[in-house]
């Protein structure tokens, strides 16, 4: 949990540093495309440990209101009370993110589905085999603009994985901070 914490300090207080009183609007247009990386936290069901978790995106502007996601999330939560096994996750995503501009600020939504690669792997035994399950997720957050084609992000996410009896539930959020830029 300390180290949770950390982090998510430590993110909220770069996203307040690269977040200046002198920022430019960024507005996408049709036919844009924009990349970028969030880091954050994974809160998991409640088998599992909270963790660290990565993000990579790019997106591709349908007008200035509709984007088209591509994410790549990982995330690898140790079972509660068992901190040296965990449940590595590796989540490919399609989503679409709907946009409404004020003043400087981006607020979306978004929703979703994609493949959750999941595998448990144990320190005192043998790791099984990996699955891949479907799962739909949905979120908002918003972006701020920080500079000409720029902006920091904050973002809450909801991923909703399929469960088959007898194995680990992967649903679980993400709250995430990280940055983007626009080309």
């Amino acid at each position: 949990m300390r180290r949770s914490t950390q982090l998510l300090f430590l993110a909220l207080l770069l996203t307040g540093v690269l977040a200046t009183s002198a920022a430019a609007q960024v507005t996408p247009v049709a036919g844009g495309i924009a990349a970028g990386g969030d880091i954050g936290i994974f809160f998991p069901d409640e088998a599992f440990e909270k963790t660290v978790t990565f993000d990579g995106f790019g997106e591709y502007y349908v007008n200035p209101n509709l984007s088209f996601r591509f994410l790549l999330a990982y995330a690898s939560p140790g079972f509660e009370n068992f901190t040296e096994d965990h449940f590595r996750q590796l989540k490919l995503l399609f989503n679409g993110v709907y946009y409404f501009k004020y003043n400087n600020w981006l607020p979306y939504v978004t929703g979703g589905a994609g493949a959750y690669f999941l595998r448990e792997l144990f320190d005192a035994a043998p790791d099984p085999d990996s699955e891949t399950r479907g799962g739909i997720n949905f979120g908002f957050g918003t972006e701020y603009a920080v500079g000409t084609g720029a902006t920091v992000k904050g973002e809450l996410r909801w991923d909703v994985v399929s469960h088959p009896t007898g194995f680990s539930d992967a649903t679980g959020m993400s709250l995430t901070f990280g940055y983007k830029r626009y080309f």
